[in-house]
Parts: C-alpha cells; sequence; structure tokens
C-alpha cells in the first residue's frame, strides 16, 4: 500500500465533509440535499478508507467522487433559502393533523399487512414451504440465496409487489411514527413497519430491503420535523437509540449471513473469518471496487481486468425505463458479473453508481449529471418549503434519501419498483391531503 495515496485518499474524502460543512454553515442545517449527500458519502468514503487502511486506493477515484459531490451541492445556489425556511416556519401548527391522522394509519397497517402475505406467496412460488418459513429459516434463507445465485428465481407480481408496499408502508410509518406519543404507540408502528424487510432479511439472505426501508423511514422523519419546524439532524438521545438499534440490527444482519452454508459448519474460528469477511465486504468492499475499477479506465494498475464497454447513454442509471421501452441488455442478477478481491476480508461485485453514470454519460457527462440532480432535488426541497400542502414534493424528499443510501451499490432507479411506490405514496398524501379539507370544510 502506499501511504501517500491512502492519505490523499483520506484527505479528499474529508473534504467531501467539508464542502458539506460549508453549505450547512450557509442554510443552518444539515437537514438540506447538499448536506445530507455529502454526509452519506463522507460515510461512505472515510471509514472504509480509514479502518481497512491496509488495502491500497486509487485517490483519484475519490477525487472524482468529490466533484461529484460539489457538483451536486452547487445546485443550492441557485435559490432563495432564507425566504423558503421563513415560509416553511408557518406550517408548524398543521403537522400532526397531516402526517398522524387515521387514515395515514390505516394505509399504513394495509401495506404492511398486503406486503407480508404477498411475501409468503411469494417464498411458496419458490418451493419454500411455511414450514421452513416459519421453523427453519436458515433452510428457507439458504433455498432463496442459492435460487438467486444460479439466477433461478420464480419472477412473479406478488415478489414485485411485495416490494412496493414495503417501500410504500415503511415511509408512510414513518410519518405516523413521528406524531405518535409514548413509547408502545411507537413500538406499535415501529415494529411493524420493518416486519417485511426483517422477513426478507432472514428467510432470503437479502440485506438491501431492510437498510433502504431504514433511510426511507428516516426520511419520512425528517419530513415531520422540519413540517414542525425542527431543522436537526438528530434528536437528543440519538445516540443511545441509535446504540440500540444497532444491537437489534447486528443479530438479523448475523442470521442473513449463516444462512450462505455457515450454519451447518462447526469449525467456530471459520465461521467467525467468514462473517468478518461478509461484514468487511459488505461495509467497505464498495469504494475499493469503484477505486479498481477506476484505476482500469484510467490507464493504471488495477486488481480486475474489466474490459471496455462501449456508451450505453443511461442504462445503468435508469434501467427499469430502458427495460420499459423494450431494451433487451442482458444483465446479471448483481449487475456487473465481475468481482474485486483483495486478500481474505474482501469480496464484492458493488462498484457504487458511479461507476453506472460514467459507463452513461462519460467522466465530464457523469459530473454535469449530478449537477443536474442537484439542481433538480434542490429545487423540490424548495418546492416542499414554501408549498402549503405539499405531496410531490414530500415524497420526492423520502425517496432521495434511498437514492443517497442506495448511491454505494447502484443507482436506486434501476429497478421497477421504486417508481411505482413512489407514485404510491404521492397518491396516498394527495388523498390525505383531500381528506383533510374536505374535514375543514364540514
Amino acid at each position: 500500500m502506499d501511504v501517500a495515496e491512502k492519505a490523499l485518499a483520506l484527505f479528499l474524502s474529508l473534504a467531501i465533509l467539508g464542502q458539506a460543512y460549508v453549505v450547512r454553515r450557509i442554510v443552518g442545517t444539515w437537514v438540506f440535499p447538499a448536506c445530507l449527500f455529502g454526509l452519506f458519502w463522507f460515510g461512505y468514503t472515510f471509514f472504509p478508507l480509514a479502518i481497512m487502511y491496509w488495502v491500497p486506493v486509487e485517490p483519484y477515484s475519490i477525487a472524482f467522487i468529490f466533484v461529484c459531490a460539489l457538483a451536486f451541492s452547487i445546485g443550492f445556489l441557485a435559490f432563495d433559502w432564507k425566504s423558503a425556511f421563513e415560509s416553511n416556519s408557518t406550517k408548524q401548527e398543521t403537522v400532526v393533523m397531516i402526517y398522524g391522522n387515521p387514515f395515514l394509519k390505516i394505509i399504513f397497517y394495509a401495506f404492511t399487512l398486503g406486503s407480508l402475505a404477498f411475501l409468503v406467496i411469494n417464498s411458496l412460488a419458490q418451493d419454500i414451504t411455511l414450514y421452513d418459513l416459519i421453523f427453519d429459516m436458515f433452510v428457507s434463507s439458504a433455498t432463496y440465496a442459492e435460487r438467486r445465485s444460479s439466477e433461478s428465481v420464480n419472477v412473479n407480481i406478488f415478489g414485485q409487489l411485495s416490494l412496493v408496499l414495503a417501500y410504500a408502508g415503511v415511509s408512510v410509518g414513518g410519518f405516523i411514527y413521528s406524531s405518535a406519543r409514548g413509547k408502545l404507540e411507537q413500538g406499535l408502528i415501529l415494529v411493524p413497519a420493518f416486519l417485511p424487510s426483517i422477513f426478507v432479511t432472514v428467510t432470503q439472505s437479502a440485506k438491501g430491503l431492510l437498510f433502504l426501508c431504514i433511510f426511507l423511514f428516516y426520511g419520512s422523519i425528517l419530513i415531520y420535523r422540519v413540517s414542525a419546524g425542527n431543522l436537526r439532524l438528530f434528536e437528543r438521545g440519538s445516540i443511545r437509540s441509535l446504540m440500540i438499534y444497532v444491537a437489534i440490527l447486528l443479530p438479523i444482519v448475523t442470521i442473513s449471513f449463516m444462512s450462505r452454508g455457515l450454519y451447518e459448519s462447526e469449525d467456530a474460528d471459520f465461521v467467525i473469518g467468514r462473517l468478518l469477511a461478509y461484514f468487511a465486504s459488505y461495509s467497505s468492499g464498495h469504494i475499493y471496487a469503484f477505486s479498481d475499477w477506476f484505476a482500469f479506465m484510467m490507464g493504471g494498475r488495477s486488481e480486475v481486468e474489466y474490459g471496455h464497454e462501449a456508451a450505453t447513454y443511461g442504462f445503468y442509471t435508469f434501467m427499469a425505463v430502458f427495460k420499459l421501452m423494450g431494451s433487451d441488455k442482458i444483465v446479471p442478477q448483481g449487475v456487473f458479473d465481475q468481482y474485486y478481491v483483495y486478500g481474505d476480508y474482501l469480496a464484492t461485485n458493488i462498484f457504487t453508481m458511479f461507476r453506472g453514470l460514467i459507463l452513461d454519460f462519460g467522466f465530464i457527462g457523469a459530473t454535469l449529471f449530478m449537477l443536474a440532480t442537484g439542481l433538480l432535488l434542490h429545487l423540490t426541497f424548495y418546492a416542499m418549503l414554501t408549498n402549503r400542502r405539499p405531496t410531490l414534493t414530500v415524497a420526492a424528499f423520502v425517496f432521495m434519501m434511498g437514492y443517497f443510501y442506495t448511491s454505494f451499490i447502484i443507482s436506486v432507479l434501476i429497478w421497477n419498483s421504486i417508481y411505482i411506490s413512489f407514485f404510491l405514496l404521492w397518491i396516498v398524501l394527495e388523498i390525505n391531503k383531500l381528506k383533510i379539507r374536505m374535514k375543514k370544510q364540514n
């Protein structure tokens, strides 16, 4: 490992945080698109680089991410944020009525139960019995993982509907959780909100849904806070709550990893070693894989021979749209079939959304794409603050959090379920708005 290169990469990671901090100083809050994107990518770069200090990295790859973060942040300069936040402050008295009413509670429980029901039907379609789902999750999880790796999953409408309802349900759950009073009422919302994603984690050995749902849920919480005039990213006692949630998450994720055949092993050292490798790869592999691919694209030394691909003009960023329009381009289960491997702990085919952006639009085009995305998301945030009863922009903010989270893997816009969930949430919020208006007229 070149120490100077690792030090430069860490400095550039800090620069990603630094530019977000500058924006925060100007607008006065971290709950802001440019700040949130900077925080995500500071975390996605700094901690893997620092913790896995012995793994080499191409600093130019981190420089490119810094430039993209900077391009994204520039969009905030187009709007008058002082007046926007002043306009938002007049909505505080109506926030509970909007986001904590019985209609949204009914929708939340209906979506959650519907998602769970469709998940069970989908499991049965994979020849997984109810007995295994209830009493032997390791078997059901291993079966599903094997089907996924061999690309023999029986794709059906129930599996797709379960994801749509899980995304929309957890988003609505964040609204009513924020308006709940007391720990018991919050628990009766928090537990059901994550049941579908936990079900997938422990019975399908898939963790993406769980973590995406966490950030959709948190996005809804932030919407509630902003609408109530609370611009803090975290509340008092958040660290304690976070530790509790991490303590709950770790066993769930560990069960998912154990289902990959580890539960059959009696060699404790082997199991611990594999678990450490899984955790390291899933938490840190993305930035080293992207760095390796970036080095190859720049003509430098790389661990993997990737091969060159013709321009894809947006396919890897908007795959669902291209498929809808009839694209017959064949994509592996994990989008990219190359695996970056380094030592005993890193093995991944996750290359971040930036690989897709570069393949789609080139280096300059990817930067311009981030500039345009920043302008669009800051515009929607501005409209959300200034609109008395926002709906479309509220849904956009919630799924923006999912977009930011998923960016360490791939563009969230490659999945058609995301588009449907977004429109479903928007429709629910519109109906909610109409019902409130009718109630006030009566």
